[in-house]
């Protein structure tokens, strides 16, 4: 029983000198039946044998600018939002507010500087970062509103 043996075309034909073909057989081997290897190319390329730029898809055009808008609307807007707002709070800061810190100090503010707050904390002051503010804490009006839900 003779041997068949069958050649595959390598799909870096290009990088392989012209005159040797990947999908040609060897010499004294029997050619594949009812093939002709000269017209015989691998998938990507074209009848001559040359690799052909395959098309990026329309898919591709819009997904990059749509998965730019969604990290802007998920990732950055949000963060600038909420640093607005704590400027806005640090800016809002006057003596004699209640504040908590953000390591959770709570106190009523004695004297301002640009950079910094005094707390005074039962009978001791003590002086923070003016980031280092967390809150402020609102007394609710005598009338039993909340001035948070005023704002809204």
């Amino acid at each position: 029983m003779p041997h068949t043996t069958y050649y595959l075309p390598v799909s870096f034909a290009r990088f392989q000198d012209p005159s040797t073909r990947s999908d040609a057989p060897a010499s004294g081997a029997p050619a594949p039946s009812g093939s002709n290897p000269s017209q015989a190319a691998a998938p990507g390329q074209g009848a001559t044998g040359e690799a052909q730029p395959q098309p990026c898809g329309d898919g591709m055009l819009w997904m990059m600018p749509a998965f730019l808008a969604m990290m802007y609307f998920l990732m950055i807007r949000p963060e600038q939002k909420r640093k607005k707002e704590q400027q806005n709070l640090l800016a809002s800061i006057k003596q004699g507010d209640n504040v908590v810190t953000i390591s959770g100090m709570h106190g009523e503010v004695s004297s301002m500087t640009d950079n910094t707050v005094t707390l005074r904390v039962d009978t001791v002051h003590m002086t923070f970062d003016r980031s280092a503010v967390g809150r402020i804490e609102r007394e609710p009006a005598a009338d039993g509103t909340d001035p948070k839900a005023e704002k809204a």
